[in-house]
């Protein structure tokens, strides 16, 4: 895989007389100041990493699973009106909490049914979590780490071109494992009733480098006890932001539960619909104000999404995603890499991340993904840490947390771009200036 963006390659301008000692001095004492930095951010990652570790021994991801067989709420065995017509419901807080969510065999169905205000299916849906479950109809496991459903590679494949050239946000309208494993993971776990550990301290910000934060974007988060509010959020409970949303189950169970301060969802224009037919459909749930509903592609292409996101804009403190990996990464299908750099784009020091990837559909590009992100992210795979209700062999829970020398160094290197673009604009402007008076 190659990277999304090479760094750019940085001139310094060549300025003269006292002006030249000036800038040389100025650029000298950042270079000082940003070497400080990374140094302590260095000195953190090497921490994480120890602290990482020790955590991935306590999770015993290497032990067999006792029972392979499928839960009863795990969509993948269920048929196809459990799936695609019927309405899923997520029942949170054993059973107390019923999330509704309507599915469609794909985005361009969902379209329709949101137009006319109602559910793909409507009432009775299959259940998933916490009360009685739908057959699963029609599809058994082949073994250990087997893959439901019918069909030979040739023709499963022939599908998957149809798919993506007929609908490429296919995948999006129906509520896969993931987003179930994951939603109960968040709301019956601890992992977001306390923030990180605060990142090191930065030194002062060097003159004309901007106000930025760690992942290389304006703003400025807001400020409070690190170890009693959220960094970025400055709440009691976190903003989350979830990438890839689909029918939106996952954040839908956050802000329903109160487990969030707010929860931006998003996911590609196509969905959106969907999106707002199933938070419209559980308002009564919902705190007012506390789920807003955002178009974000992936990848560079993405970046004015990026800059529209709101009105709870980046960083978030929390990243969350559910069955994102699809596809093996090829030119045509670059959706691997577009992850991979969105993370990096908005994930700042303290966020951390909380994948569900199922191991259904491509479990090698799963790994592949994760030795990917691992050049930018501590990675932690969970299984301990998951609910035993939810803990199955078909969905792997990771945490991400930022290699925090990375964001740095990209920051500064933004910072360092500007210094010298604003040295050499005084530069233009003052010779221009003596020409003019000459």
């Amino acid at each position: 895989m190659t990277a999304a963006i090479e760094e750019p390659t940085l001139r310094e301008p060549a300025p003269v007389g006292a002006d030249a000692d000036g800038a040389a001095i100025e650029l000298a004492a950042c270079e000082a100041t940003w070497a400080t930095e990374l140094s302590a951010a260095e000195a953190w990652d090497a921490d994480e990493a120890l602290r990482v570790a020790e955590e991935q021994a306590a999770e015993g991801v290497d032990e067999e699973f006792e029972d392979y067989s499928p839960k009863d709420w795990q969509r993948f065995y269920m048929g196809y009106h459990q799936r695609f017509v019927d309405d899923c419901v997520l029942e949170l807080r054993g059973g107390a909490l019923q999330v509704r969510l309507a599915q469609a065999p794909s985005a361009s169905v969902a379209v329709k049914h949101a137009a006319k205000g109602a559910g793909a299916g409507g009432g009775g849906g299959g259940r998933a979590g916490g009360g009685p479950s739908a057959a699963a109809a029609g599809q058994g496991r082949g073994g250990k780490g087997g893959k439901g459903g019918g069909g030979g590679k040739a023709q499963q494949q022939q599908q998957q071109d149809l798919d993506k050239a007929s609908d490429p946000a296919l995948t999006g309208t129906t509520v896969w494992d993931g987003a179930v494993v994951l939603a109960h993971f968040l709301t019956e776990t601890p992992v977001l009733a306390a923030p990180p550990p605060p990142p090191p301290p930065a030194p002062a910000p060097c003159p004309a480098a901007g106000d930025l934060n760690g992942d290389g974007s304006s703003g400025s988060a807001a400020a409070g006890p690190a170890r009693a509010l959220w960094p970025c959020s400055g709440a009691a409970l976190p903003s989350v932001l979830e990438l890839g949303a689909g029918t939106g189950g996952v954040s839908l169970a956050l802000a329903a539960t109160r487990t969030a301060a707010s929860v931006t969802v998003t996911d590609l224009p196509d969905l959106l619909p969907t999106l707002r037919l199933n938070a419209g459909r559980n308002a009564a749930l919902l705190p007012p104000g506390r789920l807003h509903v955002a178009p974000l592609k992936w990848g560079p292409e993405g970046e004015a999404d990026v800059q529209a996101l709101g009105p709870v804009p980046p960083p978030y403190d929390v990243i969350v995603g559910s069955d994102l990996i699809y596809y093996s990464y090829t030119p045509d299908t670059p959706h691997t890499e577009l992850l991979l750099w969105t993370l990096r784009r908005l994930a700042a020091p303290a966020t951390r991340v909380y994948l569900s990837l199922s191991l259904h559909h491509n479990p090698e590009e799963v790994e592949h993904f994760l030795g990917w992100a691992a050049k930018d992210f501590h990675v932690l795979r969970l299984r301990r840490s998951v609910p035993e209700d939810f803990r199955v062999a078909d969905s792997l829970v990771v945490r991400l947390t930022p290699r925090r020398a990375q964001l740095v160094a990209r920051r500064q290197q933004v910072e360092r771009e500007r210094l010298l673009q604003a040295r050499e604009q005084e530069r233009r402007e003052r010779e221009a200036r003596e020409a003019s008076a000459g």
